[in-house]
C-alpha cells in the first residue's frame, strides 16, 4: 500500500475525531440547541431546583425585615413627617378660627384625619398634634381622637388613643406619668388646662365623676407585645368650654376605631400586594435561569423592596391600632 495513502488514511481518522472539518454540532450540543424556549427553561429549573424555595425564603426574610422596619425606624420618620405636616395645618385652622369644636362642622361629621388639637405633656416629652378618628391609619400620623367623645375641655370624658411603640411611639412613656402631673391641650377653643387623677390598667374602672375629663389611652408591657390597655386619667383644671351637641355614640364606632382594634378591611390591600409579590418572584425566577442569578436580583431586588414595604404598611393596619 502507498505510504502516502496511508498517511492520509491517518490524518482523515485523526481530524475526525478532534472534530476538525465537522459541519455539525457534536449530539449533545445539537440537542441543546435544538431545544425550544420553554425546553430550555424547564432544563434550567432541573438544573436549579433549590432556586424557588430558595428566592422564596429570601423574599420572606425581607418581608419580614421591611415589616419590622415599618413599625420602627420607617414609620418613625413618616410619623415626624406627618406631625409637621399636621402641626401646619391646626395652626393655619387656629389662626382662620376654622378649627374643629366638636363633632360636626359645616353640616358634616369632621373628616377623619384632621387635626383636632395640640397635646403638650413635658414631663414625658409629648407635644403631638391629636387627629380626628383612632383607627390604624389615623394613629400612624399621631394620637387620635376617640369621635364618640367630647373634645377636650368640653364637658364630659375627651378620649384620645396612641400608639405605644409603633411609628414614633408618641405614648412609649405614658406609664411614667404620675397624679398630680399637670399638662395643656389647644383646642379651637383655647388652651385647656389638666392634672393627672389616676393610672389605671386593663379593666380597673375609673374614679370619680369630675364634670370635664381627659383619658389617654395607650397599652402597656413588652413594645409591641402589650399584653393589658393603659388609661390616664386627667381632671380639667381650667374653665369648661360650651360642648355642642353629640351626634356619634360608642356603638356609631367600628371596631377598627377601638383601642386593640385592627382594620380587616386591610385585608383586600394585601391580598393584591401578595399578588404582585408572587408575579414579581416568578419573573426573578424566569430571570435567574435566562439571565443567570446575579443579573437576577440585581433587577429584581429593588422591586421586591418596594412591595415588600407597600405591603407591610398594609399588615400595620390589620395590627392593633395601640402597638
Amino acid at each position: 500500500m502507498d505510504v502516502t495513502v496511508v498517511q492520509s488514511e491517518a490524518s482523515s481518522s485523526l481530524f475526525q475525531e478532534l472534530g476538525v472539518g465537522r459541519t455539525t454540532l457534536p449530539t449533545r450540543d445539537r440537542e441543546a440547541s435544538e431545544l425550544s424556549a420553554p425546553e430550555k427553561l424547564a432544563a434550567g429549573w432541573k438544573k436549579d431546583v433549590l432556586l424557588v424555595p430558595g428566592a422564596a425564603l429570601v423574599i420572606l426574610a425581607i418581608l419580614l425585615v421591611s415589616l419590622i422596619a415599618q413599625l420602627s425606624f420607617m414609620g418613625a420618620i413618616s410619623h415626624t413627617r406627618d406631625q409637621q405636616v399636621l402641626y401646619s395645618q391646626f395652626r393655619e385652622s387656629l389662626a382662620d378660627a376654622t378649627a374643629p369644636t366638636g363633632q360636626v362642622a359645616d353640616g358634616a361629621l369632621i373628616a377623619l384625619g384632621t387635626p383636632v388639637a395640640l397635646l403638650e405633656i413635658p414631663a414625658i416629652g409629648v407635644k403631638e398634634v391629636v387627629v380626628e378618628g383612632t383607627t390604624s391609619t389615623q394613629l400612624m400620623g399621631g394620637p387620635g381622637h376617640s369621635r364618640d367623645s367630647v373634645l377636650p375641655g368640653q364637658i364630659g370624658n375627651a378620649v384620645v388613643v396612641g400608639r405605644q411603640a409603633g411609628y414614633g411611639g408618641p405614648f412609649a412613656r405614658l406609664d411614667e406619668l404620675k397624679a398630680n402631673q399637670k399638662f395643656s391641650v389647644t383646642t379651637g377653643q383655647g388652651v385647656q388646662q389638666y392634672k393627672v387623677s389616676a393610672i389605671r390598667q386593663g379593666d380597673q374602672a375609673p374614679v370619680g365623676n369630675p364634670a370635664s375629663r381627659l383619658t389617654l389611652v395607650s397599652a402597656t408591657g413588652t413594645p409591641f407585645l402589650p399584653n393589658k390597655a393603659l388609661f390616664v386619667d386627667a381632671d380639667l383644671t381650667s374653665p369648661v368650654q360650651a360642648t355642642p351637641t353629640q351626634v356619634l355614640s360608642q356603638s356609631s364606632l367600628a371596631k377598627a376605631e377601638r383601642a386593640f382594634g385592627g382594620e380587616s378591611g386591610a385585608w383586600i390591600a394585601v391580598a393584591l400586594w401578595l399578588q404582585v409579590l408572587a408575579i414579581v418572584v416568578i419573573a426573578i425566577v424566569v430571570a435567574a435561569v435566562r439571565w443567570g442569578k446575579v443579573q437576577a436580583w440585581v433587577v429584581g431586588l429593588p422591586l421586591i423592596l418596594f412591595v415588600t414595604l407597600s405591603m407591610s404598611e398594609q399588615v400595620t393596619r390589620l395590627l392593633p391600632n395601640v402597638l
